[in-house]
């Protein structure tokens, strides 16, 4: 685009020559500002631009999707996650991995992980692991608004990449799942965790934000939080019992990898399907 505005610039009158370099110059800086370069600290980074989206999901939407696949499901499993609002987000950047088992051990010294590989995902952290990570290497938990913005990809599809569960897609409760729940129509090809990037990214260059593991937020768990939250940057409630977990896990049936899904733990419990990433 530059390239043009010089091209042009050389051809036309001093006052336009002018105002075109002028518009070429306002163009580059609203780039940047969307795209703004990366720096060392941004590192594994992507980031996601300021704006709006659609938080929540339509009524039902969980339950329906549940049934279609499963024998047992239950309405009120999904009623923190309605209704739909709008919500406005300033631009944040967000790990394009779940923090690795590898990543994990050279921060904190150890790893608590069951399904011992460097490269999958630590999982069996407590929120206030997850939270020390991330303060340790300069960044922070994502907030629940951020974290379903990042994980929708843009869209307002069911599931990042559609409105059907498919096999291949991410790792969730399959046929080669150890549960007695597992969807036996399904295949991803793992028995637990995968390798962080097994599978393909959402369309903001993401990866594993469903499935595989949980991964802890930065807020407090609201049943009716929905119905009160802030239009823009909501912070979740002051306080709580559990913490706010998102993404799914390899124990889920397909409803519970959606983007719209949420659950949540006591800050202090160990599970080996519960990882996180880090924002700034």
């Amino acid at each position: 685009m530059p390239l043009i505005f010089i091209f042009l610039s050389a051809t036309l009158p001093e006052k336009y020559s002018t105002l075109i370099a002028a518009t070429a110059a306002v163009t580059t800086a609203v780039a940047e500002k969307l795209n703004p370069p990366a720096t060392k600290s941004h590192r594994d980074m992507v980031f996601i631009p300021a704006g709006k989206f659609s938080m929540g999901s339509d009524a039902n939407q969980g339950y329906l999707i549940c049934a279609k696949y499963n024998k047992t499901c239950h309405e009120k499993w999904f009623n923190d996650e309605q209704p739909v609002h709008t919500v406005k987000l300033r631009g944040f950047y967000i790990d394009i991995h779940e923090v690795t088992q590898e990543k994990f051990q050279r921060v904190m010294g150890e790893s608590p992980a069951k399904h011992k590989t460097a490269h999958r995902p630590v999982e069996n952290v407590t929120w206030f692991e997850a939270r020390e990570y991330c303060e340790r290497v300069k960044k922070r938990l994502p907030t629940e608004a951020e974290w379903e913005r990042a994980a929708r990809g843009g869209n307002d599809f069911v599931f990042s990449w559609g409105d059907e569960a498919g096999s291949g897609k991410v790792n969730f409760c399959d046929r080669h799942c150890d549960k007695s729940w597992r969807m036996k129509n399904f295949d991803d090809g793992f028995t637990h965790t995968a390798p962080v990037g097994s599978f393909p990214p959402n369309e903001y260059g993401l990866f594993d934000m469903s499935g595989n593991v949980y991964e802890w937020v930065m807020d407090w768990h609201g049943e009716n939080y929905y119905r009160r939250s802030p239009a823009e940057n909501p912070a979740g409630p002051e306080s709580g019992s559990k913490k706010v977990m998102r993404g799914g896990s390899w124990i889920n049936y397909a409803t519970g990898v959606r983007p719209a899904d949420r659950t949540a733990s006591k800050p202090n419990a160990r599970m080996d399907f519960v990882g996180f990433r880090c924002a700034q």
